[in-house]
């Protein structure tokens, strides 16, 4: 991998990522898309025409962070009905995962909470052939930028289920399931590899949340140690990530979940930074900076020197916009505890991880796009 320090005192390459504006991954789905998956399985209209309406509006969405000034575009996972369930419908096929009521739950600053689904594996985990690759080279093939893709973290479905969640019907051991997933992860990133994927982020929902008094309550009440659940979660992903080619920028997102504008977690990074920054062999972090519940930037001056952090700093949970006077406040705040050749800025978290989403107007996003990389060439000279 092409660490951050051999570039701290030449201009970042244009074809290479990290960059100095980056987007994380999901975008608000046009209605007459939402409008067209609908009829899709309704069975209004046929799989040839639904696929060339995703292709339609992925080539206008490509087009509209190419406009913005985005080196880095994604396909705003316009393929997808949520940011996991596609892909865990191909590893574990659409009869292997059951779907009940959780412990856990996202909540608001109103006090409303919505219960998360607890997934239940009943199919051993495989990896069927390409899953996200045949999509990444149709974005690819959309543009001249840095082309990304997103996975999710290995870890989720563990952590929303639990032990039961896993060994109920399909395993017997969990280290018989670990050792599925870890191949399957290393098989799917090989075939994106394959297909052209040079930047890489894997969505961590899971980690950061340990620090939430409640979320390790919950954990306590199913029987869970959260101490050996954060060392297998850290063993899991760097098996995943020991994979990795090394001209493949990986990218760790770490989030504390987005669902309809409501959060799974408080919390900032102190508490889980030994695993997340010193055990994780991870070089690159997009980390949700936008909200006092994920704590200060004091958390930057505990990450190892040579790694790289992209500061979510535009939240996708409101459409207010906030000024670049303020970007570049918190930029320089964040420079106090880390090299700032080794930053960069974006949205907190993708603007529509479900179909579901929609925090704002696509008016609303582009603005906010647009403020990343205006506030990225007012900082650094360059988006």
């Amino acid at each position: 991998m092409v660490g951050w320090l051999a570039r701290t005192r030449k201009p970042m390459p244009q074809n290479n990522p990290p960059f100095r504006a980056d987007v994380v991954g999901s975008l608000l789905r046009p209605q007459v898309l939402i409008d067209a998956r609908r009829s899709y399985r309704e069975r209004a209209i046929g799989r040839d025409e639904f696929i060339k309406m995703e292709d339609t509006a992925i080539r206008d969405v490509v087009a509209l962070q190419e406009a913005v000034g985005l080196n880095v575009v994604t396909d705003g996972e316009f393929r997808r009905q949520n940011y996991i369930i596609d892909f865990y419908f191909k590893v574990f096929g659409r009869g292997g995962l059951g779907f009940e009521p959780g412990l856990f739950f996202h909540r608001n600053d109103k006090g409303e909470k919505l219960t998360a689904e607890r997934i239940v594996v009943k199919a051993k985990a495989q990896w069927p052939g390409p899953i996200f690759a045949p999509q990444f080279a149709f974005l690819r093939a959309a543009t001249q930028r840095t082309a990304k893709v997103t996975i999710p973290s290995p870890v989720i479905l563990h952590f929303l289920g639990g032990d039961d969640a896993i060994l109920r019907d399909a395993y017997a051991s969990l280290d018989a399931y670990w050792s599925d997933m870890i191949d399957v992860y290393r098989r799917e990133i090989a075939a994106l590899y394959e297909a052209g994927c040079r930047y890489l982020q894997i969505d961590e929902t899971s980690l950061v949340k340990f620090g939430d008094p409640e979320i390790r309550a919950v954990l306590t009440k199913r029987g869970d140690d959260w101490r050996k659940l954060a060392d297998a979660y850290v063993e899991v992903l760097n098996a995943v990530l020991a994979g990795v080619p090394a001209d493949m920028t990986v990218a760790l997102h770490i989030c504390r979940g987005n669902r309809l504008g409501f959060w799974q977690a408080d919390t900032g990074y102190e508490f889980m930074a030994d695993a997340i920054f010193h055990k994780l062999n991870a070089q690159l972090y997009l980390l949700e900076f936008d909200s006092p519940r994920a704590g200060s930037l004091d958390a930057l001056s505990l990450i190892p020197d040579g790694k790289g952090v992209v500061l979510g700093l535009v939240t996708t949970k409101s459409p207010e916009l906030e000024p670049l006077e303020l970007l570049s406040a918190r930029v320089d705040e964040a420079a106090r505890h880390m090299p700032l050749a080794h930053l960069a800025i974006s949205p907190q978290c993708g603007f529509s991880g479900d179909v579901r989403n929609r925090a704002m107007t696509t008016g609303q996003q582009t603005a906010k796009l647009q403020r990343v990389v205006d506030a990225a060439r007012m900082i650094w000279g360059e988006a």
